[in-house]
């Protein structure tokens, strides 16, 4: 018999993973000194060794090698056999996720770009920017920081991989490849009706809840934005916000586009596409502009 130091330098392993195969009941020594707590073994065993070291290595389930140690070599080729094919058969999988990942990946790109192309396409009326204090000329700068707030937005909130539905003025699209697909025809009509790209498969297009908000800050009374612009609070990204902006207007473009070049301005002064905010423009008669900034409850 061999103490498991020398059984271990035998088959050119250490000594901890005798003991694992011990502990798991896969490699148990012939004898086990009941005074000391010495492991024995025999030479023969070093054949069962090596059954194991190259079962294992060839992806066995611990289960799969117990059942493999008393079988015969003929046996043992054809479970290399069995396990072979289980491996192409796994890699075939693998190969079909890959490419279901890459077209995934695109549908899911060409979505957050779509989105985002379409709804800044909506700021074409630069004059409105002399609202807030700035010129036309600062009308490019608004685009690209709102571009950038709705892509992080939607990056953020449906990740690669994820089932993906839409629901454009009451009719429903799921999986990217199909949301992809409609966002290319949305139009004005979309807006005024509703439309929302959700990880659910029926994507609630319920206007914003103002009851689940609070006031923090607001300003009454006004005649432009930009009298105001500069006493909003900071925002904290992990905070979700809601501008409600009530004023008079005739056409929904402008309302669209009003909340537009707001949410933008907002963005820029904070210098961040991080921010969760939502924004509402409300028609008011009475001649009395206001402007409440509320934070989710």
């Amino acid at each position: 018999m061999m103490t498991i130091k020398e059984f271990a330098r035998l088959c050119k392993c250490n000594t901890q993973t005798l003991r694992y195969y011990d502990k798991i009941d896969l490699l148990k020594p012939v004898k086990v000194d009941q005074w000391s707590g010495y492991r024995y073994y025999i030479k023969a065993q070093a054949i069962d060794f090596v059954k194991i070291k190259n079962l294992q290595a060839a992806d066995f389930t611990i289960d799969e090698i117990k059942s493999l140690l008393a079988a015969s070599d003929q046996q043992v080729y054809e479970a290399f056999d069995l396990k072979i094919l289980e491996q192409a058969q796994k890699l075939e999988r693998i190969k079909q996720i890959q490419q279901s990942y890459l077209a995934e990946k695109s549908n899911m790109e060409n979505i957050i770009q779509g989105v985002s192309g379409f709804l800044t396409s909506q700021m074409t009326n630069f004059e409105l920017l002399r609202e807030f204090g700035l010129t036309p000329g600062d009308g490019p700068d608004m685009v690209k920081y709102l571009k950038e707030f709705f892509e992080h937005t939607m990056r953020k909130n449906h990740p690669d991989n994820q089932n993906i539905s839409m629901k454009v003025m009451g009719e429903s699209f799921n999986g990217t490849e199909a949301v992809a697909e409609r966002i290319k025809s949305l139009d004005t009509e979309c807006l005024t009706k509703g439309f929302v790209v959700s990880m659910d498969e029926e994507p609630d297009v319920t206007p914003v809840v103002l009851d689940d908000y609070e006031t923090i800050w607001e300003r009454h009374g006004w005649e432009h934005v930009h009298e105001f612009l500069e006493e909003l609070p900071v925002l904290e990204k992990e905070e979700e916000y809601c501008l409600l902006i009530q004023r008079d207007q005739s056409e929904f473009s402008e309302s669209l586009e009003f909340s537009l070049f707001m949410i933008a301005v907002i963005l820029r002064r904070q210098r961040s596409p991080e921010l969760k905010l939502n924004c509402l423009t409300k028609d008011r008669e009475d001649g009395r502009n206001s402007f409440s900034l509320m934070r989710r409850k």
